[in-house]
């Protein structure tokens, strides 16, 4: 199986207010094969999470030399149909939130599913039973200790519990791609270490190509991550490297 996320030339510049402000950050080339992570680094304010917004579709000033997707063109698309790509095909997990507050946490999993399958419906994709996609996820909640929270809502989870639960959401649909930023910012080491794990096994049994961006460099080292690391180029720029393990 080869690449399935090709992309070449992104960049995205922040508004500039005066002449001391502004920015742009920069990615050369990205190539993800099917099971493939890799860990977005760098210091604090330089650009990682809009990164990940940026390839995720989510900013609509990002600009691309190459997007594509399964060897399909995506940057030909209008914005409709690659707001149905990134519901069809990718997962993401925000820095917080994630989770619809008002629907309990089998709720939330089932209206991530349907609303994927819609999408999936209007790019004529073949779409998975609704039903056995929740039977599959709830089955993940218990394997990891989470099946007695499906009934509560956001609010009621503890800070663990919110994010296996929003990491369990942005997988339920079995998107091909996943984005995840910050995924331990607010765990202690051992629970970080243990969401990490958790991510690791279920993407690697799914098949899915995840950038997860991270300030966290022992976990990354501990679990061989191949690394994109900022590089500061000069005062209104820098651009993300591959790394390989660091």
């Amino acid at each position: 199986m080869g690449t399935y996320l090709k992309v070449r030339d992104f960049s995205f510049s922040y508004p500039k207010r005066d002449e001391k402000s502004g920015y742009t950050i920069h990615l050369d080339s990205l190539d993800m094969d099917p099971g493939s992570v890799l860990a977005v680094t760098g210091v604090s304010g330089c650009g990682k999470s809009t990164l990940l917004e940026g390839l995720a579709l989510l900013r609509e000033n990002s600009s691309f030399g190459q997007y594509y997707i399964d060897d399909k063109n995506v940057l030909s698309e209008k914005s409709e149909k690659k707001r149905l790509i990134r519901s069809a095909l990718m997962g993401y997990m925000p820095q917080s939130g994630g989770l619809i507050p008002y629907l309990n946490i089998k709720e939330n999993l089932k209206f991530q599913i349907d609303i994927s399958n819609i999408s999936k419906k209007k790019l004529n994709l073949d779409t998975e039973d609704t039903s056995v996609l929740l039977k599959s996820s709830l089955e993940l909640f218990d394997d990891f200790g989470l099946g007695d929270v499906l009934s509560l809502y956001p609010h009621e989870l503890s800070i663990g519990q919110r994010q296996r639960a929003v990491f369990f959401k942005s997988i339920c649909h079995n998107p091909k791609i996943l984005f995840i930023d910050e995924p331990t910012s607010s765990l202690d080491p051992q629970n970080g270490d243990k969401l990490i794990s958790v991510m690791l096994e279920v993407c690697a049994k799914y098949s899915m190509c995840v950038l997860m961006v991270t300030h966290d460099l022992l976990l990354v080292r501990k679990h061989s991550l191949s690394v994109l690391d900022y590089e500061s180029a000069d005062a209104q720029s820098g651009m993300f490297v591959y790394r390989g393990t660091v």
